[in-house]
């Protein structure tokens, strides 16, 4: 079987090879050569079964130094230059080295092999990934960006994607499934394969595609391409127009969720989660511009995440009128960050750590809102296009963004971006010395604003809003010193001055309500497991749900700064809050919950308590999602009855004025 769909995708790319320029010049072999000359054309049998795969690449022109590696798992059977033998030489396991002729026009490397599955690659007839640097294909030291021309063959039954748009109709016959994808620029090649079905439907010429098993096919894929189809829309209205011709939802085994040119991959276990057509769906979709699109220049920080957060995220939740709540959320989110954290956001290049992540997607994202906040909505989609249209299928750093925006608000921007992406930290606000006096033309409100802070201070403008017998009113008052006075003119009498009522700005919220992600985050938070039965279970199951281990504590169990987890069932726990001197529940929390967790800020303490262990259990796992809440509160079948944050005290930013009536 192997041999003889070889010799079919062989023949395939030589009738794609013939139909493509030839580079022969010695121009194009020369440094001088333009980036956008050099063609791939990759061909790929992969068998999912036994994990083989074939290959064959044709490079036009070659790269000037021969230097590749390949994974030690697959040999190179054939090495041609303009169709001569190549003499190859292994300079170490999976290391090679051509001797290149001068004014080469292409070269053609045929491998095959098993692909053991590793880190970042999976091969099975479930769900198979080749990332880009996985190494099932030569990946040449100094190759830079090419076209590239990738076909997949795969077995009756499977189905493949691959990166950049989808050329012209799959083919399904005896020989299997074969599928062809052109990207115009890019630097890596990626493939996905599964057991899916294939649906699709056109959105204003791009062809959106759901590759699902066939139980969530059946369930799932129309939502999918309905949502889809909306966010294509909207986002090509917003940034400029979708940069490729299809975009493609795949399934995998793996609890993932992962952008790549022209597709995507969601977890087998994600995709029915209610809440991902309305959330994550459209985030990996963004990444179709920021990230997949213009690509990231990592060394001076990833900016696509924040970019992505903001843009399609924090979008949805506009529409749905939610904005200013998931701006609070995000602040509360990082005052919990602990006082050792001392990085910057240009330290982000992408990373699972909860702290770097936090940092990196809502930390940035607050700063794209400061940023619109003070260019205005039509500079801020002007410089959006403007930076996709100048950097689509190239790498770019945060600067390429300052100078597009600069040039869209016609403000020299990078300064203001450059404060907020080097220095760690957030400001803290306060207002004093705030007087209101009755003048001949209105009245007239005088104070002082400071922001706080150890790398203060930060260029802010800073909302202030007068609650006045007219209604509201809104001032932006400059703060880019540590200390600044204000003066407020109003023509109806102010009864109330807030400022930031609305979190528009990054700041840290000082005093912030305690909530899970405090414990989750702090690098010395302890637990202390009532039940002695469950001990080792707990341990675990809070491993599980934070994503570390808390170092186990005895008694007195309230001796150090460190915050605390409790777990054990209602009657121990009640125990202990007595013993300790504590106050249970909140009435906030209903009486009829099985299970909850819940926050005592004073103390720098969370509980977690059930009525039963599987109750117990249920609700540990679940604060993997709940770490942003103060209170949790379950039923037997571990329903959520109530879930919040306690309310946020901020009263050093307001103040109310005695009415002069």
């Amino acid at each position: 079987m192997l041999g003889c769909a070889w010799r079919v995708v062989t023949a395939l790319l030589l009738v794609l090879s013939l139909a493509l320029p030839a580079h022969g010049s010695e121009s194009a072999q020369s440094e001088g050569a333009s980036e956008s000359e050099r063609e791939v054309l990759l061909s790929v049998l992969l068998e999912p079964s036994s994990q083989r795969i074939q290959g064959e690449m044709i490079v036009r022109p070659p790269p000037l130094t021969g230097t590749f590696r390949l994974d030690p798992g697959l040999e190179i059977s054939e090495a041609l230059v303009d169709d001569r033998a190549l003499f190859l030489q292994e300079s170490a396991a999976g290391r090679y080295r051509l001797a290149m002729p001068p004014k080469a026009e292409s070269l053609t490397l045929r491998w095959s092999g098993r692909l053991e599955a590793e880190d970042g690659r999976m091969v099975s007839p479930e769900g198979s990934l080749l990332a880009g640097d996985g190494g099932w294909y030569p990946q040449f030291a100094e190759l830079g960006p090419f076209a590239l021309h990738i076909e997949v063959q795969v077995p009756d039954g499977q189905r493949a994607v691959a990166t950049g748009s989808l050329v012209e109709e799959p083919l399904v016959d005896d020989m299997g499934y074969r599928v062809r994808h052109f990207h115009p620029r890019t630097e890596w090649a990626e493939l996905a394969t599964g057991p899916w079905r294939e649906r699709q439907q056109t959105v204003d010429g791009v062809r959106v595609r759901t590759l699902f098993p066939a139980e969530l096919d059946d369930a799932q894929a129309e939502t999918y391409l309905a949502h889809s189809g909306r966010y294509l829309a909207q986002f090509s209205e917003r940034v400029g127009g979708y940069p490729y011709d299809s975009f493609t939802i795949a399934a995998s085994p793996a609890p993932l969720g992962l952008a790549f040119p022209g597709f995507t991959l969601l977890g087998e276990r994600v995709i029915p989660l209610p809440f991902i057509p309305h959330t994550s769906l459209a985030h990996e979709l963004m990444h179709a511009w920021w990230g997949a699109g213009v690509r990231v220049d990592y060394p001076s920080g990833n900016w696509s995440e924040a970019l992505t957060t903001y843009l399609a995220d924090y979008h949805l939740d506009e529409l749905r009128g939610e904005a200013s709540d998931t701006r609070r959320r995000w602040l509360v989110d990082l005052a919990a960050l602990p006082d050792t954290f001392d990085r910057s956001l240009v330290d982000f290049r992408g990373s699972r750590d909860p702290a770097m992540r936090l940092l990196g997607y809502q930390h940035g994202a607050m700063l794209f809102h400061m940023l619109r906040q003070r260019i205005g909505d039509e500079a801020f989609d002007v410089g959006l296009k403007r930076f996709a249209a100048r950097h689509m299928h190239q790498t770019a750093s945060w600067d390429d963004l300052a100078v597009a925006f600069s040039e869209a608000a016609d403000e020299e921007l990078r300064d203001f971006l450059g404060a907020w992406r080097y220095k760690p930290g957030r400001p803290a606000l306060s207002m004093t010395a705030v007087e209101r006096r009755e003048t001949e033309t209105g009245w007239q409100v005088e104070g002082v604003l400071d922001q706080a802070g150890d790398h203060a201070p930060w260029p802010l403008l800073v909302p202030v809003v007068a609650e006045t017998r007219s209604g509201p009113v809104r001032h932006d008052v400059a703060l880019a010193t540590r200390q600044a006075k204000f003066s407020l003119s109003y023509d109806a009498e102010p009864l109330s001055l807030t400022v930031d009522p609305d979190h528009d700005l990054l700041r840290q919220l000082d005093p912030a309500p305690f909530i899970l992600r405090h414990v989750a985050l702090h690098p010395e938070s302890r637990l202390l497991v009532l039940p002695k039965a469950l001990e080792a279970q707990g341990k675990e199951w809070v491993q599980q749900a934070l994503g570390r281990p808390l170092a186990p504590v005895g008694e007195p169990a309230l001796d150090g700064e460190a915050p605390l987890l409790v777990l054990g069932n209602d009657d121990e726990v009640a125990n202990w809050l007595a013993g300790q001197a504590l106050p249970e529940p909140s009435a906030l929390l209903p009486a009829l919950g099985e299970a909850r967790m819940w926050t005592l800020p004073e103390s720098r303490v969370a509980v977690v308590s059930a009525a039963e262990p599987d109750h117990l259990r249920r609700l540990v796992a679940s604060l993997r999602h709940h770490q942003h809440r103060s209170y949790l509160v379950q039923d037997a079948e571990g329903a959520t009855l109530e879930a919040g944050v306690w309310p946020l005290d901020e009263a050093g930013l307001r103040v109310e004025f005695s009415s002069s009536r």
